[in-house]
């Protein structure tokens, strides 16, 4: 086989002609051309060299593109500006969040943005912070003393009758309640275990 089929320009147009599968066995021809010019003919094998980088660095973005946008393609976020904008909501949650902020921290104009997180999400941007809004809610009354004025606050509401008015259309009962349904709830399982019975141990 002649050093003429490993030129500079012949391997120019197979690399043109080559597709993703067989782009390491182009990087490997063209890294042998350079081998074997590179005594002869330097300027060859510096060509040779610098083709094989740009395939490998053109090989290189076209994979990160396709799996950063794997779920743009569809419509939707991809998987890193849908961690960001969830983490960023997480992290706001007792302040106001913005739909431009959101829109800002996925790198998207609003419009798109719109669309794409309902298409992550299945919902709104606006009515995904409501529902997180009322999780940590939840999690506070759960694990805190906390006054419900203080706990509105906490969760990024006006005030204790917005908490209340929110909560009681995605949970179906008052903050109030909720919190002494579950307490009483815990109240009797304590009570329960502590009044039962040991269990005959089987033969």
């Amino acid at each position: 086989m002649s050093d003429s089929m490993y030129s500079p320009g012949a391997i120019s147009v197979e690399v043109n002609r080559s597709t993703c599968s067989c782009a390491s066995e182009m990087v490997s021809k063209l890294l042998a051309a350079a081998t074997a010019t590179l005594d002869t003919d330097r300027d060859a094998a510096k060509a040779c060299i610098q083709r094989a980088a740009d395939l490998v660095r053109r090989a290189c973005t076209r994979e990160s593109k396709e799996v950063r946008g794997s779920s743009a393609a569809r419509g939707g976020l991809a998987l890193w500006q849908k961690r960001r904008v969830a983490a960023y909501i997480a992290a706001n949650l007792s302040s106001c969040i913005r739909a431009a902020d959101l829109a800002h921290t996925a790198a998207l104009s609003t419009g798109h943005f719109f669309r794409a997180f309902r298409e992550s999400f299945g919902e709104p941007p606006l009515a995904y912070v409501t529902r997180q809004r009322i999780r940590r809610c939840q999690e506070l009354l759960l694990s805190s003393h906390a006054s419900l004025s203080e706990i509105a606050l906490d969760c990024g509401m006006c005030d204790q009758p917005h908490l209340t008015r929110v909560f009681r259309r995605i949970v179906g009962v008052n903050p109030g309640a909720w919190r002494r349904q579950l307490a009483q709830h815990a109240a009797s399982e304590n009570s329960r275990g502590q009044s039962a019975p040991a269990s005959p141990r089987s033969n």
